[in-house]
């Protein structure tokens, strides 16, 4: 197979309002701007063996977010993101001018108070309306059509209706510490900065109360519809979110397949407490007591904090 060349993209978390990142480090390839809150783990070059790991490493710590809605002050929001960003359309998944929901949105905002009390109503609405359906991510025509989908649809629906009223608001993806991932939504309220909701789980869960509540327990891969151009690869209209890495490969001769291993290759039960002693090493465990191997990819404990290896 000599003479490949290898082009992968891998997601790489960022610090945002919901956790911060430190030590993100690769082994191969470099790191660029998705956009201006993602990064994207970049290789592109040759692939001359029969095996190219591509992987990268980071050191993360959660924020659980409860907006206090009696404190106007309580600002949700970190330096460098411009809520306007989260404006306008997404191609075939962020569409405003959409009939059904211009339907919606405008009944709701009839019934509406304000801003803040339009945007409870809209995450209320998608919950009870329509229905959780396995498969793929879907567009926008087709959750309408389907009357329902998975989270990420859940999520879609909402933001368009955010968006269609003027209301900044975004797609959040993460990967869950036990494993699997999931999407939720934001939207963005001068007074409060980013209110995270949860229409998927208000579904599942109608009594629940999941506005203004993030739990903490997702490591965040990308936000919003990431698009990206570059090294002769173009991904367009594609959610970013819906994919743990991408390849492709020319001017060559054979199969190229690709692996991914991430914290989705675990299934955790619980997270025992890591002591450590000053001036001694600590080992690095996986979060079900296994040393760490090099071989192995996933969510590791060094010194007392989480660590995920891809």
């Amino acid at each position: 197979m000599g003479g490949t060349k290898l082009t992968t993209f891998i997601p790489a978390p960022v610090t945002n309002e919901y956790q911060e990142i430190t030590e993100l480090q690769s082994n191969c390839g470099y790191f660029t701007d998705g956009n201006s809150t993602n990064k994207i783990l970049l290789y592109d070059g040759p692939f001359d063996g029969e095996a190219l790991d591509v992987y990268e490493s980071f050191l993360y710590k959660t924020k659980k977010v409860k907006i206090d809605f009696n404190n106007k002050s309580n600002q949700n929001i970190v330096a460098g993101c411009n809520p306007q960003d989260y404006l306008g359309t997404g191609g075939d998944y962020i569409n405003t001018k959409n009939k059904t929901i211009k339907q919606i949105g405008d009944q709701l905002w009839n019934e509406s108070s304000d801003m803040l009390d339009y945007a409870k109503r809209c995450y209320e609405y998608v919950a009870s309306h329509y229905q959780y359906i396995a498969g793929s991510w879907r567009t926008l025509a087709e959750i309408i059509q389907q009357g329902g989908g998975e989270c990420g649809d859940f999520t879609t629906l909402f933001v368009n209706l955010m968006r269609y009223k003027g209301i900044p608001a975004r797609h959040n993806i993460g990967v869950w510490v036990n494993g699997g991932y999931h999407v939720w939504p934001d939207f963005y309220h001068e007074d409060y900065g980013w209110i995270p909701v949860d229409p998927t789980f208000k579904n599942s869960n109608p009594s629940g109360d999941y506005f203004g509540r993030y739990d903490g327990n997702l490591i965040i891969l990308s936000q919003d519809m990431t698009t990206f151009s570059g090294a002769g690869f173009s991904m367009k209209n594609e959610p970013l979110q819906t994919f743990y890495f991408w390849f492709s490969y020319d001017t060559g001769s054979g199969d190229v397949q690709g692996t991914h291993k991430t914290s989705k290759d675990y299934q955790v039960t619980h997270i025992q407490e890591v002591k450590t002693t000053a001036g001694e090493a600590s080992p690095t465990f996986s979060l079900i007591g296994i040393p760490w191997n090099k071989s192995l990819r996933g969510i590791y404990i060094a010194k007392g904090k989480r660590v995920f290896m891809k």
